[in-house]
């Protein structure tokens, strides 16, 4: 999906973990005059699942996302993602320092309890999940509002699955089939410790913004808390912004336009 707008920079919108490109279609129009493509991750929306041997580790989005970016030849990007999504563009800003004007994540950044996991029983879980979601069949919905309620029971609000709707689901003779890859549901085969967690933020030189769900940063959830902190620590560029909404604050139609202005405040000091 693309916002063309009028001469402004060029922003590379990557959506969170079982949503698809539809995530920024309340916030990209007050974008303007920049530019906005949203794409589907693999695995995700009308985008194609990867082969039978493949993986989604969030490393495995990278050698495609630096191809999209040399075929729409942009050499100069902005990247904007939403919680995996911008896990995913963190990623991304410090492999292609030289190529990134600004860094935007919504409720997202790299994982901080990975360092807490059992790194051998990690690459268990992964083995176990690869075998167990590559055999699960088709999951059908007899109606929207039915994926709508199981979106919900995941802890999403209901907008933002029915926004999302379109694009997740596909109208066959069995009904609605989920286009989602099963395996997105696997564990990861591992996750970046602490030291390499600072090694990517100490190499991203862009200025970055973050953008989260909450009243300020003495959240409760000590793992948000820590995941910011230790960001902030890192990323000396960051800026951080916090505001009363859910976790796809960027999804709803009262805080999107807030959140867009925000975001083109932020980016004017990038151009």
């Amino acid at each position: 999906m693309e916002w063309p707008g009028d001469g402004g920079l060029t922003i590379l919108a990557l959506h969170g973990w079982l949503d698809n490109a539809l995530s920024f279609a309340k916030m990209a129009p007050h974008l303007a005059p920049h530019r906005v493509i949203s794409i589907d991750l693999s695995g995700h929306g009308l985008s194609s699942w990867r082969s039978a041997d493949a993986t989604y580790n969030l490393w495995d989005d990278l050698p495609q996302l630096v191809e999209i970016l040399d075929q729409l030849n942009l050499e100069r990007v902005v990247l904007m993602g939403h919680s995996r999504g911008a896990a995913i563009a963190v990623l991304l800003a410090g492999v292609l320092s030289e190529r990134v004007q600004a860094l935007i994540m919504i409720d997202g950044l790299l994982a901080t309890f990975v360092d807490q996991r059992n790194a051998l029983q990690q690459l268990k879980n992964f083995i176990r999940d690869k075998k167990k979601y590559s055999q699960r069949d088709d999951r059908y919905f007899h109606s929207e509002a039915e994926f709508i309620a199981r979106r919900c029971s995941y802890g999403f609000d209901e907008n933002s699955a029915r926004l999302l709707a379109p694009r997740a689901l596909e109208l066959t003779a069995l009904g609605l089939r989920l286009r989602s890859d099963p395996r997105l549901f696997g564990a990861s085969a591992n996750g970046f410790r602490q030291q390499q967690r600072r090694d990517i933020y100490c190499g991203i030189a862009a200025p970055a913004l973050g953008i989260f769900a909450g009243t300020d940063e003495a959240s409760p959830n000590d793992y948000r808390k820590a995941m910011l902190l230790e960001a902030k620590t890192d990323m000396p560029n960051l800026q951080t912004e916090h505001y009363l909404g859910t976790h796809h604050l960027h999804m709803d139609n009262s805080l999107a336009p807030e959140l867009a202005n925000r975001c083109k405040a932020f980016l004017s000091f990038c151009a």
